[in-house]
């Protein structure tokens, strides 16, 4: 059944890579904590080439293809018995929310989670034009079999009592045949039904610390180490319209990065770091793909007979990734951000170290290509965004809460089998100390001679400690040193806000 149901393989990918963005290597100040809040919106209206650069093509041009009856079985049927031509129609978009938490472990030391929430809607339909075939049902009325025109004219299947629809073979038929669960030969698939998806789910928790190691006036490096837990919902191997909210296997990785700031209120980071994808084992459909004579992929074959199901290893590969940018801090309270990122992924290796047998009981050497075929991938983006933020009001006491709020475009400019996203998002993060949490009795006004006011000088001239621990006499103030530390790790970035 090599092309049929070319049309349903395509997922928008929306939300967390498999890597993670690094674009500071500042960390959040000692006793300070940051919580986020971000939501994006993200579309894709094509996809980019087989090779890396700039040309992309449609997002359903690799399923509009003709299937024909040797497709579904060459020893029966020929090229010229034509199933249908696929004429598709795809409408997507994504969703996410990302909840974050950051706590400034040391003045070197901070650690911090992300949560993401994320949305899927795609909406999937299809005609099936050119057919010269036809639908037999058996008496029960259930699909049967497909019959070429000759077999439809020859009379063969109405004279043992079937019947055989006088049109040619249309989409309903065709989507009928991917569902329908009777004991008959065509009913050989079993999917769900096809309809329209639209979903929220939890996305792969992601957990990680970052030390500073190095510290200058012009310089700054750091290393991050994360993980990402395996808490998203993987898709049912039974569904074709489902999706993934995670890929269900632990990540690890690393970012290295380096801040260089020659004039102060500019600054420009270098990261870059590697995410290794853990091996797992699953039970999922082979599906094929067709191959024309020069070994290159002539169209996309994203379904696997309901028996075709098999314990695979997945080795995903595992992807490098390169981050340029810059955030300029044009007046206290406004700041300007560009970014660039680029990653690159190996592709994806799938085996099975288990016997498989086909529906005759005869054993098969699964052929994993399909599976592995389009999984190299990278992509180039840049981000633009704009940060407004009210800490400076706060340490001069003009105004009561610590918060930023951003909002930025993000855009991809290039890539290899990947889509071509665009992303809203608005980014939330309000700031306090833990030492806020303390009693009242700490904080009473005959202990918090230095804090009446958030712009009083204290020891370091500032209008605040210079250590939370050293004077613990009532809620630590904010310091301009950690307004800029703050907002330093909290510049929102298109993947993760480390």
């Amino acid at each position: 059944m090599r092309k049929l149901a070319a049309v349903l393989s395509f997922i928008l990918v929306f939300g967390l890579s498999a890597g993670a963005y690094a674009n500071t290597a500042e960390t959040v100040p000692e006793g300070i904590f940051v919580l986020g809040l971000k939501y994006g919106y993200s579309f894709a209206n094509s996809n980019f080439g087989r090779d890396f650069g700039t040309d992309t093509r449609s997002v359903v041009g690799d399923y509009n293809i003709t299937i024909t009856g040797a497709d579904l079985d060459p020893t029966v049927f020929s090229t010229d018995d034509v199933i249908g031509r696929l004429d598709v129609d795809y409408a997507a978009h994504g969703e996410e929310i990302q909840f974050t938490a950051a706590y400034g472990i040391t003045d070197s030391l901070a650690f911090m989670m992300i949560m993401p929430i994320t949305h899927a809607y795609q909406k999937i339909d299809f005609n099936l034009l050119d057919s010269n075939m036809h639908m037999v049902r058996d008496r029960n009325g259930d699909p049967f079999i497909i019959a070429s025109q000759s077999q439809y004219e020859s009379g063969m299947y109405q004279n043992l009592g079937m019947k055989v629809s006088d049109n040619v073979l249309n989409a309903d038929e065709f989507r009928e045949v991917l569902s329908c669960r009777a004991n008959t030969a065509i009913c050989r698939f079993r999917y769900k039904p096809i309809r329209t998806y639209d979903r929220w789910g939890l996305g792969d928790v992601i957990f990680g610390g970052r030390y500073r190691f190095y510290q200058s006036k012009m310089w700054r490096q750091a290393i991050t180490v994360f993980m990402k837990a395996a808490t998203g919902r993987h898709k049912d191997t039974d569904d074709i319209v489902d999706r993934n909210f995670g890929d269900q296997q632990l990540d690890v990785g690393f970012w290295y990065g380096i801040d260089f700031m020659p004039i102060e209120p500019l600054r420009f980071n270098v990261s870059f770091g590697y995410t290794d994808q853990m091996p797992d084992v699953k039970e999922k459909r082979v599906y094929s793909r067709s191959w024309d004579e020069m070994g290159h992929s002539a169209g996309t074959i994203p379904i696997g007979s309901w028996d075709n199901k098999i314990r695979m290893h997945r080795d995903i590969g595992g992807n490098w990734d390169l981050y340029f940018g810059f955030d300029w801090r044009m007046w206290p309270f406004l700041t300007y951000g560009n970014e660039f990122y680029f990653f690159w992924k190996y592709e994806d290796n799938y085996w099975s170290s288990d016997k498989t047998y086909g529906a005759n009981g005869v054993e098969f050497t699964p052929d994993f290509r399909a599976m592995e075929f389009g999984t190299n991938q990278a992509a180039l983006e840049m981000s633009n965004f704009l940060s407004f933020s009210t800490i400076d009001w706060v340490i001069k006491g003009k105004f009561p809460v610590p918060f930023n709020i951003s909002v930025g475009y993000t855009f991809g400019l290039a890539g290899q089998n990947f889509e071509r996203n665009h992303k809203l998002w608005v980014a939330l993060d309000l700031i306090g100390s833990i030492f806020m949490l303390e009693s009242a009795e700490s904080s009473s006004p005959e202990n918090t001679e230095d804090f009446q006011l958030p712009g009083r000088t204290a020891d370091n001239g500032e209008g605040g400690w210079q250590s939370p621990v050293a004077h613990r006499k009532g809620p630590r103030q904010f310091t301009r040193d950690d307004r800029t530390r703050t907002l330093m790790n909290m510049m929102p970035s298109t993947k993760l806000n480390w």
